[in-house]
């Protein structure tokens, strides 16, 4: 990440811009501090990585969580590749394949000079990278950002991106509560694996809601079990194993802000669903720096099919 990167982030506690004090590697952010320029809090900078988090607001079954996340980050990958196909019947790849194509990359012309941002929350070790690589059409420019907060899988992604040939990737630390970007940020948004453990999953939807431009998909994705698999024993126990934190997995439609659109839900594989949805085009955006959460939307009511 480079300085001129930088400018694209926010302060998570007031939402406006923050500058680099602290020592470079070449051209890129090597330790130091992003400081707010208006509140004055400081979030560090360690071999090339922010740390936007507030740990203050991680707490109760998120911050646990996010140990779990920390522990188990260098089984991970292997665990999704090799031990839940057993468990769905069907590959990794699969599932991932259904929900990237959500993302209608193939819409994106690089004839129009479109420079693509696109955000995945809660990246992990980068599994979903690869697909949306390959689904970008050729000769679009892209660049990826991913947040999550547990260090140890992003530290597993780092790996991954040592052998990357694909488009640019920036990764940071941050929550998915409060995302250090400025409204209508992104040309496509992606969510995969966590939002059932969020402390208040109405807000993280609506931040995501918030940094995507008006219109495009933001596509979320987490544990559902499939009605056709729930009929076999094998499979309804190995997902309640999975699950044991929440009664009832499921789509949270009910928490998505009262404007969004075109909303549709739908099996991903077994034991994921895929949940797609748009927001309107609001209210020109005021001064970066003045922006307050949360940003209110103005438009017309949702569907859904």
């Amino acid at each position: 990440m480079t300085l001129a990167h930088v400018q694209r982030l926010r302060c998570p506690r007031c939402a406006a811009r923050l500058a680099f004090d602290g020592t470079l590697g070449g051209a890129d952010l090597d330790a130091g501090t992003l400081r707010c320029r208006r509140c004055g809090a400081g979030w560090p900078v360690r071999r090339g990585l922010p740390d936007l988090t507030d740990d203050a607001e991680v707490r109760g079954f998120e911050w646990l969580i996010r140990h779990v996340y920390d522990f188990i980050a260098p089984f991970h990958d292997l665990a999704i590749r090799y031990v839940l196909p057993l468990a769905m019947f069907c590959s990794e790849e699969e599932g991932r394949e259904r929900y990237v194509r959500r993302l209608e990359l193939d819409r994106l012309r690089p004839e129009r000079r479109q420079h693509v941002h696109m955000l995945d929350v809660g990246v992990g070790g980068g599994g979903n990278l690869p697909l949306i690589a390959r689904h970008l059409p050729a000769g679009v420019e892209a660049e990826i950002w991913g947040l999550d907060f547990s260090a140890n899988m992003l530290a597993q992604c780092v790996r991954r991106l040592r052998r990357w040939e694909g488009p640019p990737v920036h990764l940071l630390l941050g929550d998915a509560h409060t995302l250090p970007f400025p409204d209508a940020s992104f040309d496509r948004v992606l969510h995969s694996g966590a939002i059932a453990t969020y402390r208040d999953p109405r807000r993280a939807l609506a931040e995501m809601a918030r940094v995507a431009k008006p219109d495009t998909p933001i596509v979320v994705v987490d544990e559902q079990l499939d009605p056709v698999a729930a009929r076999s024993w094998y499979r309804w126990l190995a997902f309640r194993a999975m699950t044991l934190y929440e009664l009832s997995p499921h789509a949270p439609v009910e928490h998505l802000p009262s404007e969004a659109y075109d909303v549709r839900v739908e099996q991903a594989n077994s034991f994921f669903y895929c949940l797609t949805f748009r927001v309107p085009r609001r209210a020109p955006e005021r001064d970066s720096d003045a922006n307050a959460r949360p940003t209110s939307f103005q438009g017309t009511g949702r569907s859904s099919d």
